[in-house]
């Protein structure tokens, strides 16, 4: 059994500031359509999406008919 605070046990606490948290860096996914080199940034926020965007684009590359488009992922 738990064994129940007292008003002591709660004044004795300590509250610590927690420093500010830096944003994560984003991700940009360029994808390019090689043929006539047009390409598209898309921003996200990990890379585990980058990879989700690039593994979408290779898909989409395997119904394309004469098109080939390439995906790379940099911060």
């Amino acid at each position: 059994m738990k064994r129940t605070l007292t008003l002591n046990d709660i004044e004795a606490q300590t509250a610590l500031l927690l420093p500010e948290r830096q944003m994560l860096g984003l991700v940009t996914v360029v994808i390019t359509n090689v043929l006539n080199n047009l390409s598209v940034d898309v921003t996200v926020q990990n890379n585990r999406i980058a990879v989700q965007v690039c593994a979408a684009v290779q898909a989409i590359n395997t119904i394309l008919v004469g098109e080939s488009l390439t995906c790379t992922i940099s911060q």
